[in-house]
């Protein structure tokens, strides 16, 4: 699985307002950005013009293409208008000794879907799990994912539990397995038995 990354910004606005508009908007736009995990907005508490952003990226590379996005695409100079002044901006890795540290948060109203396979004859399950790990390194990167887990269950049957920001996403990262040479693969081992998709309540 790729290393999540975190962009800390820390900047100033000018009207309160306005920046709570353009930062929204920003948010909404990036949503759908390759790698895109969440960004946590912050206010500082005694100063409400002055914010700090904490956004996590599947990996470095997508967090620099989003920051180059950003700084530079039309769709955000109105964000980029509404920042009077950048203190700081930089990428970090979180050391693996936090474990209380979720970058990819699952909550109310989060997507999931649940499929039930079988193994083909002959196939190991080693074979499938590898398989399983290789296509789940670049869904990883797809917007919206969250997580996916892989459960044994009795008389040789799995499930694959996949997470996404709601269902629209969930669905949509799985239409996106059509024609991925990683996910083609790992459907080449595995016989589905059912497919369905919800909402985390």
């Amino acid at each position: 699985m790729p290393e999540p990354c975190y962009e800390i910004v820390v900047y100033e606005v000018g009207d309160a307002a306005d920046a709570d508009h353009a930062r929204d908007r920003a948010r909404t736009l990036l949503r759908r950005f390759p790698g895109f995990i969440a960004w946590t907005p912050f206010t500082e508490w005694d100063a409400p013009n002055r914010r700090a952003d904490l956004v996590a990226w599947a990996d470095e590379a997508h967090a620099r293409a989003a920051a180059t996005a950003v700084g530079t695409a039309p769709d955000f100079a109105g964000f980029r208008a509404s920042v009077a002044t950048l203190v700081s901006m930089s990428h970090y890795r979180a050391p693996d000794s936090t474990p209380d540290l979720e970058p990819r948060p699952v909550a109310a109203g989060a997507g999931v879907e649940v499929g039930r396979f079988r193994l083909k004859p002959g196939v190991r399950e080693a074979e499938m799990r590898a398989a399983y790990a290789a296509m789940l390194a670049g869904l990883a990167a797809l917007p919206g994912w969250r997580r996916q887990h892989l459960v044994r269950l009795a008389d040789g049957l799995f499930l694959d539990l996949a997470f996404a920001e709601d269902q629209e996403r969930s669905e949509a990262i799985c239409a996106a397995w059509a024609g991925n040479p990683a996910c083609d693969r790992f459907l080449a081992l595995i016989e589905p038995e059912s497919m369905e998709f919800g909402t985390i309540l």
